[in-house]
């Protein structure tokens, strides 16, 4: 009986275009959003850092720093993604698009 219902359920779910790998509809990212939820606290809403912690994080990134902005794209991308020193990597929860959008982000803070 569990069976058969288990069965019942999953072809109605298929049928109905439900499966597991459905993405869903596409959400534009905005990435100043993500940089205020996963870097600002480190790196400061501006992208200087933030003061306190750069007394116990002397490796934390100030992103107007010549030697940063000197890098590629991609070498600021897998930062992002596999972490550097004391700053975990986002790989796992961001995906690439996010990445790049928040690579261009920190570029236009460094910028400023």
């Amino acid at each position: 009986m569990k069976l058969s219902l288990l069965a019942a359920s999953t072809s109605l779910l298929l049928a109905a275009g439900c499966t597991t790998n459905d993405a869903g509809p596409a959400v534009p990212v905005d990435p100043a959003v993500i940089y205020a939820q996963m870097c600002a606290r480190c790196h400061g809403i501006d992208g200087h850092g933030d003061p306190q912690l750069k007394q116990t994080m002397p490796t934390l990134r100030d992103f107007s720093d010549p030697e940063l902005r000197s890098r590629k794209n991609d070498d600021i991308e897998q930062v992002i993604m596999a972490g550097k020193n004391q700053m975990p990597g986002f790989g796992a929860s961001l995906s690439l698009p996010k990445i790049q959008a928040l690579t261009g982000h920190v570029r236009r803070l460094g910028g400023k």
